[in-house]
């Protein structure tokens, strides 16, 4: 090493000043996880290592443990992820964001702004990686059908938030998606049957742990397609095929407005006002329910 660093040219150059030769280098350092160090050589080396370590991002929280309220991080993984959120939300962004093309965001608590940010900056993904996080909505994952057309290995496996729309969107603008792995998700057969419709290129499918996807739907799929299949059911699951991206308040209160009585409609709480407001308004209903519901309260209040 030290005789490739001398060099007999007058100006002092040697084989490392060399861009394209530089590059190669710089790439397997990458791969045994020590380009970051050499950044700090010269500027040369840094503009050269930078696009590379660019390439791929990854953050993990190895000691995952999901709880009704947070998800534990070491302070470490919490301060790096904090950085690199200045960075990407920051008003000037490095140009080597586009260079990203592996992103990996597992185990973390994060925000709807985080994702669509980096969606926004980072055109170029291909490899899209957010299992087992939450603190987003679907919003940022509808947003990936928009910005994310090159993508070809998405995994959203034990994310809460997911629903049918979420999927039909990405299959139907991702036409290049390869792999997809969707474990544990509320997702339903017309999730399926968007993703046998839109996506011909296909090769693998993950659906473990999936309730609500019955055996039928899944006969639709491209026989190739290697598939983890779900747990079946006869009965679609329903998680509102087409969401609303604003909480529907109705949503949010059935549970404490209605028993199981079949016929008629009980009050359980005393704020009628906010319960007409949220039947009026709900997305969920019908003009012929809601009218429905609004007669049987008016029935109820006036007994």
């Amino acid at each position: 090493m030290a005789q490739l660093l001398q060099s007999n040219d007058p100006k002092g150059l040697n084989i490392f000043d060399l861009p394209e030769l530089l590059e190669q280098i710089l790439y397997f350092l990458e791969i045994d996880r020590s380009l970051y160090s050499a950044l700090f050589i010269n500027r040369l080396w840094y503009h050269c290592g930078a696009p590379i370590l660019w390439c791929r991002v990854e953050f993990f929280n190895k000691d995952y443990q999901q709880n009704r309220h947070a998800l534990n991080m070491s302070r470490v993984l919490t301060r790096r992820l904090i950085n690199f959120k200045r960075v990407i939300r920051g008003k000037i962004k490095p140009l080597y964001c586009s260079k990203m093309a592996y992103l990996r965001l597992e185990g973390l608590k994060i925000s709807d702004a985080f994702i669509s940010a980096i969606l926004h900056s980072c055109p170029n993904i291909r490899f899209l990686i957010l299992d087992k996080s939450k603190g987003f909505s679907n919003i940022p994952i509808i947003e990936i059908a928009k910005f994310s057309p090159k993508l070809q290995h998405l995994s959203l496996n034990s994310c809460i938030c997911l629903t049918n729309r979420c999927i039909t969107e990405i299959t139907r603008s991702c036409p290049k998606l390869r792999h997809l792995e969707l474990g544990d998700c509320s997702i339903g057969n017309k999730a399926v049957e968007g993703i046998a419709r839109n996506c011909t290129n296909l090769e693998y499918l993950s659906l473990d742990g999936c309730i609500g996807i019955s055996e039928e739907v899944m006969k639709k799929l491209n026989p190739k397609i290697k598939i983890e299949y779900p747990d079946y059911s006869d009965d679609e699951f329903s998680d509102s095929d087409l969401p609303p991206l604003i909480p529907d308040p109705l949503r949010a209160t059935r549970s404490v407005i209605f028993t199981d009585r079949q016929n008629g409609l009980v009050l359980t709480n005393t704020f009628r006002t906010d319960l007409i407001n949220a039947i009026r308004v709900s997305s969920e209903l019908t003009d012929s329910e809601r009218i429905n519901l609004l007669n049987s309260l008016a029935r109820d209040i006036g007994q």
